[in-house]
């Protein structure tokens, strides 16, 4: 049987919003900072106000810190537009 998300079937979030509030229990700051990205930077990934340009460590972070084993499973896009 499918997990069901406690989030909306037709949620407006970014799709690595989507991932931090279902898979961890941190903030937008925290995740940031664990992986290396100014905070705002970050929110301006997930408004869809720039496009995410990682470095491999922020990259390799962020897969870890969301529980992402395989670079396939990152999402392309970061925002909800």
């Amino acid at each position: 049987m499918a997990e069901e998300s406690a989030l909306p079937a037709e949620s407006k979030l970014s799709p690595i919003e989507v991932l931090r509030l279902e898979r961890t229990k941190l903030t937008q700051d925290e995740l940031a900072v664990r992986c290396g990205i100014p905070r705002s930077t970050y929110q301006r990934w997930i408004a869809g106000k720039t496009e995410a340009k990682l470095s491999l460590a922020q990259l390799k972070a962020l897969g870890q810190e969301l529980g992402i084993e395989r670079l396939e499973d990152i999402p392309d896009n970061f925002s909800a537009r």
